[in-house]
């Protein structure tokens, strides 16, 4: 005798990516989990709004998985209660139009890599080279004691 179990299909509602705000706050409510989906094995989350009282779940693409994993670690738990931006693009898979969902840590920024694979990474800090040659000399009278 074979016993089997049925696919899980997740657990309660999913928030329609097309009706997400881009630019939005939010935050992870629960460990992600992997789950059997429609196109394969799917990582997915429960996300909150803020302003929001509901949380429901979302597909988790391997973009912000990867971005998730940088800014706190492999551990999905460590992702809970982090403030993140959604952001939301209208792209074109199998010829039919999807609005793609990223979750972006704060201090990261989505970019692509030298493919053009769209990636989250963290934002590069632009800091000004001052040449001391030519900087004004400082003066007695300029500092404050």
């Amino acid at each position: 005798m074979v016993v089997i179990q049925k696919a899980s299909s997740g657990q309660g509602a999913f928030f329609k990516n097309s009706e997400i705000i881009s630019g939005s706050k939010c935050k992870i409510v629960s460990e992600a989990t992997k789950i059997e989906g429609q196109f394969g094995m799917q990582l997915v989350a429960r996300l909150r709004f803020q302003g929001g009282d509901e949380a429901k779940n979302v597909n988790v693409n391997s973009a912000s998985m990867n971005g998730l994993i940088d800014a706190f670690g492999a551990d999905t738990a460590d992702w809970q209660g982090n403030i993140l931006t959604a952001i939301t693009e209208k792209m074109v898979v199998s010829g039919k139009r999807v609005t793609a969902l990223y979750l972006v840590p704060e201090g990261f920024e989505l970019g692509e890599d030298a493919g053009g694979y769209v990636q989250i990474k963290k934002k590069e800090i632009d800091i000004p080279v001052v040449n001391v040659d030519e900087a004004p000399p400082i003066k007695d009278s300029d500092l404050p004691f």
